[in-house]
């Protein structure tokens, strides 16, 4: 019997705490239907020297995924990838511009160091968001909102931040478990199956940059055309119409065990 470690995301780093932490639980038990001996921890009292052959992670703190990269050489199977996730986290203006010249759409994006931006830098209504977290994001419309952004990143010590094009559009929100793409129920009624594909092939690629095997992400749809505004690892998975975190368990506990399955006959 395989035994596998989940490490849930710690609370500081988590858009949605208690979701976040029932997606990992409901993980755990389909993985304990597929034959897994399972152990869930949190991130503190994860100590890298558990006998295990799988770890699946939703947490993101450098100091635990760089211990995440010693168990990969150690040959421990790890999911999320630990090197994907820093990259998703820690370059996010890099994979924005990689993003692009693979053909994703992006809207207008700079990365620029907070005692640098100035107001002048925004080109109208803009995202701001910080270039090391998914969550605490920002629509700046005025200089007052400006300022108020500025002062709570700075509150937060967050010391770069990503300047975007606001476009205003229809939002799509979009999961990725490996090569299935799940969007909201009844999508289709809102928007062309031609823009559906086009989210399907650019949230596909959004996987290829970054090496996330689970993940997510927001679309802004304007007329037919498509942008790409965000990319994040493992969400809750529990803000889909008609999509259930029951549902996204089944998935990913199925992608988790295929991928292990490859790994150990590699």
């Amino acid at each position: 019997m395989p035994k596998a470690i989940g490490i849930y995301r710690e609370n500081k780093l988590a858009g949605k705490p208690g979701p976040d932490q029932r997606i990992l639980d409901l993980t755990s038990n389909q993985l304990k239907k597929r034959g897994f001996e399972v152990l869930t921890k949190k991130p503190e009292d994860f100590t890298g020297k558990e006998k295990v052959d799988l770890i699946f992670t939703m947490v993101r703190e450098e100091q635990i995924n760089e211990l995440l990269m010693k168990k990969e050489k150690e040959g421990i199977f790890v999911i999320n990838p630990p090197k994907a996730i820093k990259l998703s986290l820690t370059k996010r203006g890099w994979v924005y511009q990689k993003m692009k010249k693979l053909g994703v759409n992006i809207p207008e994006t700079k990365v620029m160091k907070i005692e640098k931006v100035k107001f002048s830098d925004l080109k109208g209504k803009s995202i701001l968001k910080p270039a090391s977290r998914h969550e605490f994001w920002f629509v700046v419309e005025n200089e007052n909102d400006f300022e108020k952004a500025i002062k709570e990143y700075k509150k937060e010590k967050i010391n770069e931040i990503i300047i975007q094009k606001f476009i205003d559009g229809k939002h799509i929100k979009y999961y990725a478990i490996g090569d299935e793409i799940i969007l909201p129920k009844d999508t289709e009624k809102e928007i062309s199956l031609k823009t559906i594909k086009e989210i399907k092939k650019q949230a596909s690629l959004a996987g290829k940059v970054t090496g996330l095997k689970i993940l997510g992400g927001d679309f802004m749809v304007k007329g037919e055309s498509v942008f790409c505004v965000d990319v994040n690892d493992w969400p809750s998975m529990g803000s889909i119409e008609g999509f259930t975190q029951e549902e996204a368990a089944i998935k990913i506990a199925n992608l988790i065990e295929k991928e292990y399955n490859v790994y150990r006959k590699s």
